[in-house]
């Protein structure tokens, strides 16, 4: 046997060598290329089967955060409407025409005992004054003086008698009835809107 046979014997064995090997690694690239479809397959119905088993669930609470959140923004808009109407109620107290104005305090003195006080009002007071003071105290036997400092209130007045204050400002008796008719006035809400 010459040098050419030997060498062409050899390449034909290692091409026969090389196409089984080729043959090998193409059965197995199909098998596990089959297998991996398989397995990708498997693992896209598992999702679709989970997914449509939480499907509802995951609407359910969708809406039931959706309804929480809708309940939130009406909470929100019931309060903001409270705290509105005690605003105005506020306000209104405030601009009462001069007469009815001190017809009110007049009587909230009485009712609170004033007797030798110091009269404390608020800085945009424009109705009770030394004037007004001096007259009460001339038609009940009083002796309250006015004082000097301006408070941060809306209207009325605060008694101070040594270290003992009797607040009658108007935004004490508005916050005192909204504590009172708070509650009532969210249950008419609730009742008529939700």
């Amino acid at each position: 046997m010459s040098l050419a046979d030997i060498k062409a014997k050899i390449s034909a064995e290692a091409g026969s060598q090389a196409d089984a090997i080729l043959a090998e690694g193409k059965k197995q690239s199909t098998a596990i290329t089959r297998d991996a479809d398989e397995q990708v397959r498997a693992i896209q119905n598992a999702w679709k089967e989970r997914f449509t088993k939480e499907e509802p669930e995951v609407a359910r609470r969708r809406e039931i955060v959706a309804r929480l959140d809708a309940a939130k923004v009406d909470l929100g808009v019931r309060q903001r409407i409270i705290g509105e109407a005690f605003d105005g109620a506020l306000r209104q107290l405030t601009d009462l025409p001069r007469d009815r104005y001190l017809s009110f305090v007049r009587t909230l003195l009485e009712r609170a005992g004033a007797g030798s006080e110091v009269v404390f009002v608020g800085k945009n007071e424009r109705h009770i004054d030394a004037g007004w003071i001096n007259e009460y105290n001339a038609s009940h036997q009083t002796s309250l003086t006015l004082a000097d400092e301006r408070l941060p209130i809306a209207g009325g007045f605060v008694l101070r008698q040594g270290k003992i204050d009797v607040n009658c400002s108007w935004d004490m008796l508005v916050r005192d009835i909204r504590q009172d008719l708070e509650a009532d006035a969210v249950k008419q809400l609730f009742a008529q809107g939700g």
